[in-house]
């Protein structure tokens, strides 16, 4: 019986782990981390793709409207159902909420994580 709980345990780990992985095979989420992870203050939209701008080196252009709806309606939401950041979508804010065991491996995984190694649309 005792096996049974460690077991089912470990499936509960090893799925949140595999979710963490999917969340980062993705350069924009990674990068939306990083920034809401190095601060303590929530971060407006604006401000993220701001950042994803300049971590993609580029200027600003029409395809930031795309960045940011992609931003609001896709990696957001994803982050918050992972309960890393909370996301006000009516204010436009998130913050990181990451609690720390979860923080532990997210740190390990966006240390090992290249930045720009895998860039999939923004659609993912």
């Amino acid at each position: 019986m005792h096996e049974e709980r460690h077991a089912s345990g470990d499936r509960g780990t090893t799925g949140q782990i595999s979710q963490l992985y999917k969340l980062l095979a993705d350069h924009r989420r990674r990068v939306l981390l990083h920034c809401l992870r190095d601060t303590e203050a929530s971060l407006s939209i604006s401000a993220l793709v701001t950042e994803l701008t300049q971590r993609d080196d580029r200027e600003p252009s029409e395809r930031d409207v795309k960045a940011e709806i992609a931003v609001h309606h896709i990696h957001l939401p994803k982050l918050a159902d992972a309960g890393v950041i909370e996301y006000d979508q009516s204010n436009q804010q998130a913050v990181y909420t990451a609690p720390p065991q979860v923080d532990a491996l997210l740190e390990e995984m966006l240390v090992t994580a290249s930045p720009g190694a895998h860039k999939p649309s923004l659609q993912e």
